[in-house]
């Protein structure tokens, strides 16, 4: 791959940290309406759904993000979650 760096980042894939600065700088841009677990497939076609839902694991258990509501439904945004009393 000399002489082709995008090619071979592309094939090579990026690393966890950047994978997880994308889905943040998303959530960020959908603060207002969330994003759905497909939205984020869509920022990262080349991950599973596995592994886009492990890496939203990771950043919940670190308070860099939340979600409210389940399955299909749900929807994931940025920061921890707001501790209003209610349910989410």
């Amino acid at each position: 791959m000399v002489g082709r760096p995008g090619e071979y980042t592309r094939k090579r894939g990026l690393d966890r940290d950047t994978n997880k600065a994308l889905i943040f700088d998303h959530l960020k841009r959908n603060r207002k309406a969330g994003s759905p677990l497909s939205d984020l497939q869509d920022v990262l076609p080349g991950l599973s759904t596995k592994q886009i839902q492990h890496l939203l694991a990771e950043m919940k258990q670190d308070g860099q993000v939340h979600v409210i509501g389940m399955t299909k439904g749900a929807r994931w945004y940025p920061g921890p979650e707001a501790d209003d009393g209610g349910e989410s």
